[in-house]
């Protein structure tokens, strides 16, 4: 380790935490971060071990970024504050200012034309796959080689895979159109969907919410003012801030609660939940999983999201 400037593997040393962290730190705080010299590795100023350590410490106090932010800023210096740091700026003139914009507008529309092709495009791809999945289904009806509660769970399956979230609806059968068989026989069925959805128990929802900490402890955090932050909470931030517009399903399987939701634009994102109790005797909602795309997270990912979505409430 040098002695007057000090590198990501340096600091992870030090903290007694990996290189992704100290990575994870210098991209919420990066003004405290004071860069000695840009080349391979990044160097960074004596001093930043101590700041790592000390970031380190009030995460682990379950402080959020705002308020870890506010202490730094009494305790370290900041590039804002760095005298010796200067940033020459030059005015534009009008039509420089005007070409940036114009620029700016042009690509606003092109990633929105490209993002309405990529809907169509897999628009029709989810209404051809449901299509040959019909057709098929048709075919082994008719040649009765299997019976009609088998035939409802693979419909169910096609129109499940068709959509950007999994459904939980229940689908029966009642007869309402005759099918004639070759050996004289006829039956009747169709498709009735209980589209009834459901959720939680209120007492779950205000339950609240922990994951584990990188030492496999349980962690939670500071909701409202005087109050620890519940699922609830962490449903309504997600759904309404974090990914805007999306669509919610809840559903059950054996002791887990999976709340899946997706933007018009954006992944399919999977939580999952289950009530424990800690080994302080407290019973919580513990976050044990998250699955982007069905893609599961490790656990540093879901570290960064929870408290991501944590901080979502001081820009309240």
């Amino acid at each position: 380790m040098g002695t007057d400037t000090l590198t990501h593997k340096d600091l992870a040393a030090t903290s007694g935490v990996s290189v992704t962290t100290i990575k994870s730190y210098r991209k919420k705080f990066p003004e405290f971060f004071l860069i000695a010299g840009h080349g391979k590795p990044l160097r960074f100023k004596k001093g930043a071990d101590k700041l790592c350590l000390r970031i380190k410490e009030l995460f682990e106090k379950n402080l959020s970024t705002k308020q870890i932010r506010d202490k730094l800023l009494v305790e370290f210096e900041s590039v804002k504050e760095n005298h010796h740091l200067s940033v020459t700026t030059e005015p534009k003139d009008n039509s420089s200012l005007e070409l940036e914009k114009l620029t700016r507008i042009t690509m606003q529309m092109m990633n929105g034309m490209a993002g309405l092709v990529t809907a169509q495009a897999k628009a029709e791809q989810r209404l051809g796959k449901i299509e040959k999945g019909l057709f098929k289904l048709i075919e082994k009806h008719d040649s009765n080689n299997s019976d009609n509660e088998h035939l409802i769970s693979e419909i169910k399956n096609i129109f499940s895979s068709a959509t950007g979230l999994p459904q939980p609806e229940r689908v029966t059968a009642k007869k309402l159109i005759t099918i004639k068989k070759d050996h004289g026989d006829s039956s009747s069925y169709t498709l009735e969907s209980d589209s009834s959805q459901i959720y939680p128990e209120k007492d779950f929802l205000e339950l609240p919410v922990v994951i584990h900490s990188e030492n496999g402890d349980f962690l939670g955090m500071p909701g409202k003012p005087g109050q620890p932050f519940t699922l609830k909470e962490l449903v309504e931030l997600i759904t309404t801030k974090k990914a805007l517009n999306s669509n919610k399903i809840w559903r059950k399987e054996g002791r887990e609660w999976i709340l899946s939701f997706k933007s018009p634009t954006g992944p399919l994102h999977e939580l999952f939940f289950q009530r424990t109790k800690t080994p302080k005797g407290n019973i919580v909602s513990f976050f044990n999983r998250l699955d982007i795309n069905s893609e599961s997270k490790d656990q540093i990912f879901l570290l960064s999201f929870f408290r991501e979505v944590r901080d979502l409430i001081d820009e309240t």
